[in-house]
C-alpha cells in the first residue's frame, strides 16, 4: 500500500506519523510497548483475542493497553478512518526507520522529531 505514497516527500510522511502517533514515539519503554501493542493489534485486524495471544498477555492487559492507546491518541480503535490513519502512520514510521538505517532519532525539515 505504501508504494502509492512513494512520491510523497519523506518530511511529509514523517510529519503525518508524528501527528498520528504522537506521544507513542517518545523514547520510553512504556511508549515503545504501547507502539508495539498497537502494531500487533492492527496486524491482528482488531481481534483482541488474537492480539493478546501474539503479545503473550492476558486479554484484560490488552484491554487496558487499548484503552490507554485510545486516550493517548485521541481516537477510537473501532473507527475505520482512525485505523486507516494509524496503519498508514505506522507504515510511514517504519519506512522512515529503514530509510535512515534504523536511526530512530531523525529530524525532518519541519523540525518534528520522529523517533
Amino acid at each position: 500500500m505504501t508504494r502509492l505514497f512513494d512520491s510523497v516527500p519523506a518530511s511529509v510522511r514523517a510529519t503525518f506519523a508524528q501527528e498520528k502517533l504522537g506521544s507513542l514515539l517518545e523514547d520510553s519503554t512504556y511508549s515503545r510497548e504501547l507502539l508495539w501493542t498497537l502494531q500487533v493489534y492492527l496486524d491482528s485486524n482488531g481481534q483482541a483475542r488474537e492480539a493478546a495471544r501474539r503479545l503473550y498477555v492476558h486479554r484484560n492487559t490488552l484491554a487496558y493497553r487499548l484503552e490507554r492507546l485510545q486516550t493517548m491518541l485521541g481516537c477510537d480503535l473501532k473507527d475505520l478512518d482512525a485505523v486507516i490513519d494509524l496503519r498508514l502512520a505506522l507504515e510511514f514510521y517504519h519506512d522512515g526507520l529503514l530509510e535512515n538505517g534504523g536511526n530512530d532519532h531523525v529530524k525532518v525539515a519541519t523540525g518534528a522529531r520522529i523517533p
